[in-house]
């Protein structure tokens, strides 16, 4: 009889040890996913001095195909400039602004409550633009 509880409770924190690691792995992965859309928007927002409505079209379907939803409505509220005619140049020494906000999954909520104190995976950066207008 106690040969069995002892395996019951070894069982029980194997089963509760490989949930740990595998709800971390999740939450790494997540917010690495996240990190990459953040980079890979900034990098190509940088180089042509706005947020083009393709690029945003086509990363806001990458995300909702993970099941994240955005915050506010919108996963790039407050990001500058958002159209063309509001491009920033770099011979003006202007600079982009862009943020992401990523409501990711329930267990990457929670963990993410519980090491920062917010829900939302939030990513901001401003660089100056490297957009040259050829008119110039």
């Amino acid at each position: 009889m106690i040969k069995l509880k002892v395996f019951l409770i070894c069982l029980s924190v194997l089963l509760l040890v490989f949930a740990a690691i595998t709800c971390m792995e999740t939450y790494s992965l997540e917010r690495a996913i996240a990190r990459g859309f953040f980079s890979d928007m900034l990098d190509d927002m940088q180089d042509i001095g706005y947020l083009d409505n393709h690029l945003r079209d086509y990363y806001r379907e990458k995300m909702q195909a993970l099941g994240w939803e955005s915050e506010t409505g919108d996963f790039f509220a407050g990001t500058k400039p958002l159209v063309q005619g509001e491009r920033a140049r770099k011979e003006r020494n202007e600079t982009i602004t862009f943020m992401l906000s990523v409501r990711p999954s329930r267990v990457s909520q929670w963990l993410h409550i519980l090491t920062t104190g917010d829900s939302v995976f939030r990513f901001s950066g401003t660089r100056p633009s490297e957009y040259f207008d050829q008119g110039w």
